[in-house]
């Protein structure tokens, strides 16, 4: 986006895209799900990628960030600095908690390069997990907008759900309320990157 004149924070994408039409990339310190690919040391491997057909191809200072497949079950790769596509690759990752999401991407990557069916994501968030974040979203939007907890809990909740009057200052919608609005803010503040890792 052209920078803003008047100051403040540009974003990296517009943001009245739609989420399938903004191609975002993560950084490899951010999200086990990108694999990193440099040129093969081992001599033992036969596998390149070759010219793929990206979703997204985009150069920049630590290397050639590709994401590969359909929207819902591809790969996202980057091939370090200085490495030809063509060459034999080898892909590296650290032994940390996030290894079976890291296995579980290169596999993925592996499969659409062979050109065989990518398989789906390891289930990330569960139905009820998702629902509240998508209430705690909300929640922080009407708090922006003014809204008063109660307000909020009608909205969220349901009017009939929520108590008159001085009852509901005692309600257990009212800190649910609370701890949503909170976790809303939490997620603005940066807390979002924790979805990418369960």
């Amino acid at each position: 986006m052209p920078p803003r004149d008047n100051g403040g924070c540009d974003f990296a994408l517009n943001p009245r895209l739609a989420s399938p039409e903004a191609k975002v990339v993560w950084l490899l310190s951010v999200d086990p799900r990108v694999v990193q690919l440099l040129a093969d040391t081992t001599e033992s491997a036969s596998m390149t990628l070759g010219n793929p057909e990206a979703r997204l191809d985009r150069i920049a200072d630590d290397g050639r960030h590709l994401l590969l497949g359909d929207d819902h079950y591809g790969a996202a790769a980057v091939i370090q600095a200085g490495t030809d596509a063509t060459d034999p690759l080898m892909a590296t990752m650290p032994l940390d908690r996030d290894l079976p999401l890291r296995v579980d991407a290169l596999l993925r990557l592996w499969r659409i390069v062979t050109g065989q069916p990518p398989g789906k994501h390891q289930p990330e968030l569960t139905p009820a997990r998702s629902r509240r974040l998508s209430q705690a979203l909300r929640a922080v939007d009407a708090r922006g907008a003014g809204a008063s907890r109660r307000e909020i809990a009608q909205a969220v909740f349901g009017s009939n759900a929520v108590p008159d009057g001085v009852a509901f200052d005692d309600h257990h919608l009212k800190s649910r309320t609370g701890r949503l609005i909170r976790d809303g803010f939490a997620m603005i503040a940066g807390g979002y990157r924790k979805l990418l890792k369960p």
